[in-house]
């Protein structure tokens, strides 16, 4: 089977429709919607929301039809039938990202296989798409030396610290309000000559760009990610691989630059769940010395990166996601940074996405990581290895839409890192208020 252009891809919204409605039963139309079991003003109320968003979508118009799907899943999130059409909804209006979640939610719901065997093949026609599509996120957070430091005091062996028992810190907590923004642009075109009728090819490009601009310019902050590649793509399974590239500043100055190769997977299930994976090999060059005052030091921090991840997601009662990941970190310096040739690092994840009544969405994360260093001169007194704990709630308000269709978020970050050495250990707390575009 191959992969339908964007215009075709609309006209299978019908075919989906036709499904459900095979399957589930009449969505739209004359036909009572059997959205609630019982006859209350509230269910009643539903019942005319819903017709009014199934009229939008049969006119094409799915910007109309998205706040009002909202609004009754702000009112009952389990409402499975409300979110394979507000799935459907985004599709129709390019929100792939939005489409594609709402689509792997409702497979742990109450589908007949008919159903769940069509939203996997939407699934798989979002990771194909073509054409050009984009994202973007605006909010309000604090920027500055945000850890909090055990002490500033860093104990040291005197035999190789030109004879001084320890050094002194300047390093004081401070916050300032700053605008961070992050959106990507992407775009697909199939490759017919690689695929065939059980996988098909896409190639793929896409610009990303992370900034911070704070009160004060030493703090802004922007890292530029570009990369292209193939996506292989069957029913279940999506792979893709090709070359990637980062590079950062810090207060204007350019200060790293980083590029080499990244190779993903996710394998899905038909009862909601999804394998997922990807590994990362960069050669990172660094403009930053370790010693500002000798030219000759700016070297330092160059060398190789190698990340892996592997994970597992759920989808839970057709309103939530449930997953856990590993991720295994190795850097390796071409000379000694601050005291260590490169560190091992490793991290374990679990979090979740849970749609709740009133339309609050929650995603709470909590995770704990460890840092081994080798190679460490005899420079400190203690072990610099590193152990930290934390977490992270982002709180969304689903059915309120702002002017071009944004929604407000709320995020809270968390984490206490412990070390070997006291002057290395710290805890850090960030808050972010925003708004998020979704269609």
């Amino acid at each position: 089977m191959t992969i339908m252009s964007i215009s075709n891809l609309r006209k299978s919204c019908a075919t989906f429709a036709v499904v459900v409605l095979t399957s589930v039963g009449t969505l739209g139309g004359t036909a009572p919607v059997a959205i609630a079991a019982t006859t209350s003003k509230g269910a009643v109320e539903i019942e005319v929301a819903f017709d009014y968003a199934m009229a939008a979508l049969q006119a094409g118009q799915p910007r109309v039809a998205i706040p009002v799907l909202q609004s009754i899943l702000a009112e009952d999130p389990k409402l499975t039938r409300v979110r394979l059409e507000l799935a459907r909804a985004y599709f129709m209006a390019e929100q792939w990202a939005r489409s594609r979640e709402e689509f792997f939610r409702v497979l742990s719901g109450d589908l007949p296989e008919p159903v769940r065997k069509t939203v996997l093949a939407f699934i798989r026609q979002i990771d194909a798409r073509r054409g050009f599509d984009w994202d973007l996120s605006i909010g309000l957070t604090s920027a500055g030396n945000k850890r909090r430091y055990n002490t500033e005091r860093l104990k040291t062996n005197p035999l190789y610290y030109g004879g001084l028992p320890y050094v002194d810190y300047d390093r004081p907590v401070e916050n300032v309000p700053a605008l961070t923004l992050s959106g990507r642009m992407s775009l697909r075109r199939q490759l017919d000559g690689l695929s065939s009728e059980n996988t098909s090819v896409v190639g793929f490009m896409s610009l990303g760009l992370n900034a911070v601009e704070a009160q004060r310019r030493s703090y802004d902050t922007q890292q530029v990610i570009s990369q292209l590649g193939l996506r292989l793509l069957s029913r279940k399974t999506t792979i893709s691989v090709g070359p990637i590239a980062k590079a950062q500043w810090e207060a204007g100055r350019h200060v790293e630059d980083r590029f080499g190769l990244q190779v993903g997977f996710e394998r899905r299930s038909l009862a909601g769940g999804s394998a997922y994976g990807e590994l990362n090999y960069l050669i990172v060059d660094n403009t930053i010395g370790v010693r500002p005052n000798d030219p000759t030091d700016y070297d330092a921090r160059d060398g190789e990166s190698l990340t892996g991840t592997v994970g597992y997601r759920r989808s839970v009662g057709g309103r939530a996601l449930i997953g856990s990941d590993f991720t295994y970190e190795r850097r390796d310096f071409d000379r000694s940074v601050v005291g260590i040739e490169g560190f091992h690092a490793y991290k374990l994840r679990v979090y979740a996405t849970i749609d709740v009544s009133d339309g609050w969405t929650l995603s709470p994360s909590l995770h704990v990581r460890h840092k081994d260093a080798w190679g460490v001169t005899p420079v400190f007194a203690n072990n610099p290895d590193e152990t930290a704990f934390g977490g992270s709630l982002r709180v969304e308000r689903s059915d309120i839409f702002l002017p071009g269709g944004y929604t407000p978020y709320a995020q809270l970050d968390f984490e206490r890192n412990r070390s070997g050495i006291e002057a290395f250990s710290y805890e850090t707390l960030g808050f972010q208020i925003g708004v998020e575009r979704r269609f």
